[in-house]
């Protein structure tokens, strides 16, 4: 890893249509001085709400967070990180409106980036900035995005064509959201989720006994979910009663659930019911972004507070902010960072004030932006793509993900697809290891590996 890396936090401003700031946009860089054309990698995180602090201190960035013992328990300090991939391209770290240090400067100044399209123009704007304030704009550039950040990732395709992008990540990415929504007539949601379901059972030994690994259980229950499942859905009122109790049954070994429960369902278990039924009997509720996770079943809610708020996986408890002074702290001390408030590393705040529809008022009938990849790709054809996923995540199943880029029209010879032994995160260990190697190949050049 090279030594001479320069860190710097750097912002920008987003003005209103009259012209007066309503925000600013930041993120935090890490360039190699006089390297020429080399790559830009910019990363961002989704939410919406979320900062760009997971792929950062947990991934990719040149310094990373390590959890030691402390006399109160447990601190977190900055530690080299070994996967960096700051030696093959230069780094930037993007933290949305209202996370980070990215902080709204006017009463309502958050709202016109709170769309999907208003998010989308504030991050074109720091791109295009940051490539002209550092005469970068001949250079390669290679886009990450986890979670929403794929939603707006694959949005962005759409608004790039004055970049040179060589590369696309999707990161657990939230790709064709109408597929994953659960709405009557909607059955998409119940196939992509099976294959997830089954390895939840699978890991906490109540379905798939015998079976050697996440793959093997993925792999079988996409199968069926992919054919007799589909066909079982897709037929409704009009599946001979027969054929609905032997999909049933199947469905029940696969999940770990009573066959009566499918049934009532009409074999259609949402992700909620079966998070909070899995393990019922031992008062646990499994997380949905890392079903390997539990925790104490929590209480009924008592407000308007999304039922996945609940998953012991997030870590948030009750409340809808996690802030972190120790990401402030070297913010402040090794990239420069004036703000003086707190680093907002996730808000459900932000989450809930999100408008899908924005100035698109019709957008609920349909919202997918897979279109704008393809569409990227048909005009530079050597573009290549990563899409990674977690066997462990329900909250955007690697099956979701891989349907979507596979039915955008994006051709499968541009794809990588890598399932990871992981959650919604890229983890560590293993998991870690092979998306960085991942990565490093999409940034080699074309023939070459690192």
């Amino acid at each position: 890893m090279p030594k001479s890396y320069t860190t710097r936090w750097e912002s920008s401003v987003l003005a209103g249509a009259d012209g007066v700031p309503d925000a600013l946009i930041s993120g935090t860089s890490y360039v190699v001085p006089g390297s020429g054309r080399r790559p830009v990698v910019f990363l961002f995180n989704g939410g919406p709400g979320a900062s760009s602090s997971p792929l950062h201190m947990s991934a990719f960035g040149p310094q990373r967070f390590e959890t030691v013992p402390a006399e109160t328990g447990r601190r977190r300090i900055v530690v080299p990180n070994p996967l960096s991939i700051i030696d093959v391209a230069d780094l930037v770290f993007v933290d949305p409106v209202g996370t980070g240090f990215s902080r709204v400067l006017r009463e309502g100044g958050a709202s016109p980036y709170m769309t999907v399209h208003g998010d989308v123009a504030a991050m074109r704007h720091f791109i295009r900035d940051w490539l002209a304030r550092h005469d970068r704009r001949d250079c390669p550039v290679y886009l990450v995005g986890e979670s929403y950040g794929g939603h707006r990732l694959a949005t962005l395709c759409a608004e790039v064509g004055d970049i040179d992008v060589a590369g696309l990540v999707f990161v657990s990415p939230l790709l064709d959201a109408t597929a994953s929504t659960p709405a009557p007539g909607n059955d998409l949601p119940h196939v992509l989720e099976l294959p997830t379901m089954a390895v939840a059972a699978w890991a906490h030994g109540r379905a798939s006994a015998g079976a050697p690994d996440a793959a093997t259980v993925f792999d079988r229950a996409q199968e069926f979910a992919q054919s007799r499942f589909l066909t079982a859905l897709h037929l409704g009122s009009a599946l001979p009663q027969d054929e609905r109790a032997a999909v049933a049954e199947r469905v029940a070994e696969l999940i770990g659930l009573p066959v009566g429960q499918v049934l009532a369902a009409d074999l259609r278990v949402g992700s909620e019911d079966f998070l909070r039924t899995l393990l019922a009997d031992r008062d646990e509720l499994v997380g949905r972004l890392d079903t390997r996770v539990t925790g104490p079943m929590p209480p009924p809610p008592e407000d308007d507070r999304p039922l996945a708020a609940d998953d012991p996986a997030f870590g948030i408890g009750r409340s809808n902010v996690i802030l972190s002074e120790e990401l402030a702290d070297y913010l402040r001390r090794e990239a420069g960072a004036t703000d003086e408030g707190t680093y907002v590393s996730l808000s459900l705040e932000l989450n809930f004030a999100f408008d899908w529809r924005g100035e698109h008022p019709k957008a609920d009938f349909y919202r997918n932006p897979t279109k704008h990849v393809a569409q990227l790709l048909r005009e530079r054809p050597g573009i290549r793509v990563l899409v990674t996923g977690g066997y462990f995540d329900l909250a955007t199943p690697l099956a979701a993900s891989t349907h979507a880029i596979r039915h955008a029209g994006v051709p499968a010879s541009n794809v990588h697809v890598l399932p990871l032994v992981a959650g919604h995160s890229l983890g560590d260990g293993e998991s870690l290891e092979t998306a960085v190697s991942a990565v490093r190949a999409l940034l080699a050049p074309q023939g070459q590996a690192r």
